[in-house]
């Protein structure tokens, strides 16, 4: 009965520390992602800025 309650046991702490890892990951990869993403929008943001300033630069010359 002591060796079945200590597999238990065992086995309860090897799922735990199991869950925590996953858990860490998926932290790992929303951050990973997060950063990804953002980083993304700000080069979509300069293309924006660069080609607005393009398009007004090229309505000066025309007038």
């Amino acid at each position: 009965k002591e060796k079945l309650e200590k597999d238990i046991k065992d086995l309860k702490a090897e799922y735990e520390l199991k869950l925590e890892q996953l858990a860490k990951e998926k932290d790992e990869k929303w951050a990973r992602d997060r950063k990804t993403f953002t980083d993304e929008i700000a080069h979509l943001r300069a293309q924006v800025a660069t080609q607005k300033d393009q398009l007004a630069s090229s309505q000066t010359k025309k007038m």
